[in-house]
């Protein structure tokens, strides 16, 4: 049974638990009613000396004591479905308690399956990254762009630019940060892999923006693959940004930057941000 299920369970029994105990409160008042009318009318009876009238609050007194036997009797049943469905609340409870540690456990397995598989990654980040850069472009660069380098490479999804990278990258560069940005940096008729491999291995730091959308392009995750190269070799850091993402989140598709120190736009304005950011560089 679904967690979800045994929760609809739970608050059927609740709310079924929640009636008795009113319906057992209203026989509880009728009992007690009946009996103070039961032991006023048989006072009255004991003290009028007309004949009628005793008869009268005698039968009247009866009545009432039958009226509060019903009430007495309405109320055990009643006691006898509260335990029942306390029983029943208390088995639910027991099996959902079961189904949130597999729950747990399953979640945890996952976590783990993601650390081993980003712990592999990170083993074969140096060959991809010998691969994709060949000697013939390293050769290029030293050529034709042995003097440029970046304080900072900006790695991120395209979904994000109108809304945070753009204006990141703007206000960076207007604060004296020399920023590797892929609508600024790259030219018409370059390479974009080329290019972006040059920024990558020629910027100090590595502003990643992590979002929803970063997570499910591959292109960012491969630009990652070879950030993390690079710090491991010591000649970049990874500063992460998490755009409208929770830990959580960042904990599943990254665990090994989970771990790292971040800013977030949830707290932060970009101006904020940048100033961080050229207080890191420029530190």
């Amino acid at each position: 049974m679904s967690i979800s299920s045994i929760h609809s369970g739970i608050n059927r029994l609740q709310n079924q638990l929640a009636d008795l105990r009113k319906k057992d409160a209203q026989e509880a008042k009728k009992e007690l009613d009946a009996q103070v009318k039961a032991n006023r009318a048989s006072m009255e009876a004991g003290k009028t000396k007309s004949l009628s009238t005793m008869q009268s609050k005698r039968r009247e007194a009866e009545n009432a004591q039958k009226d509060a036997t019903a009430a007495t009797t309405k109320r055990a049943a009643i006691a006898k479905d509260i335990a029942n469905k306390n029983a029943e609340l208390l088995k639910a409870q027991t099996a959902l308690s079961k189904e949130e540690e597999k729950e747990r456990v399953k979640v945890s397995k996952e976590i783990e399956r993601k650390q081993a598989e980003q712990l592999r990654r990170q083993k074969d980040i140096d060959n991809r990254v010998v691969s994709a850069i060949s000697s013939r472009r390293v050769a290029e660069l030293q050529t034709d762009s042995s003097t440029e380098s970046f304080d900072v490479f900006i790695s991120h999804a395209s979904e994000d630019k109108e809304e945070l990278v753009h204006e990141l990258a703007e206000k960076s560069t207007a604060a004296g940060l020399s920023v590797f940005y892929d609508a600024k940096s790259i030219q018409w008729g370059e390479s974009l892999r080329e290019r972006i491999e040059h920024g990558l291995a020629n910027s100090s730091f590595a502003v990643v923006v992590l979002s929803e959308a970063f997570f499910k392009k591959e292109w960012p995750k491969r630009e990652l693959d070879g950030l993390f190269g690079l710090e491991m070799d010591g000649r970049s850091r990874i500063l992460p940004i998490w755009h409208k993402i929770s830990k959580d989140e960042v904990l599943k598709n990254a665990p090994t930057l989970a771990g790292k120190l971040a800013l977030t736009t949830a707290s932060l304005t970009v101006d904020e941000i940048v100033e961080k950011l050229v207080e890191i560089v420029k530190g």
